[in-house]
């Protein structure tokens, strides 16, 4: 195969995030060597209990891994995810940020167990204001 990418980024699709984790992915070296995949609640879909989902999801993981060899998998969420809203209400951004990482600690299991040599970071950006002009991203 003649075009090869180092990595795969999953997020959100929330539009209010697009530039900031375009930035990020520049700022990263992603930007022109990886895979992108956007859904609603991201890797979510891997631990929520709708196979479905989870199954496009893993594959995916599946093609960027065999088709691009991709060697890393990006698990990007955020706050204030509206996919998170309509299965939880949460009582403050602490509540919400502990149930996401445990559902990406969750998402990590299940690519490991799947695809065993993939590294796997999951990366959190907090929404700093409603609109996501000012968020901080960091690995968790």
């Amino acid at each position: 195969m003649s075009h090869t990418c180092k990595s795969l980024v999953i997020h959100c699709m929330d539009f209010r995030l697009v530039d900031q984790i375009r930035d990020w992915m520049t700022k990263e070296k992603l930007m022109k060597d990886a895979d992108v995949v956007s859904l609603a609640g991201a890797a979510k879909n891997l631990v929520d209990g709708n196979e479905e989902a989870k199954n496009v999801l893993l594959k995916q993981i599946e093609i960027s891994s065999s088709l691009h060899n991709c060697l890393k998998v990006y698990l990007v969420h955020h706050s204030t995810c509206g996919a998170y809203a309509v299965s939880y209400n949460f009582a403050s951004l602490e509540e919400e940020k502990k149930k996401q990482s445990e559902d990406l600690d969750k998402a990590v299991e299940v690519i490991k167990e799947k695809f065993p040599n993939l590294e796997v970071s999951k990366i959190w950006v907090e929404m700093k204001d409603g609109e996501g002009k000012e968020v901080e991203i960091i690995e968790l």
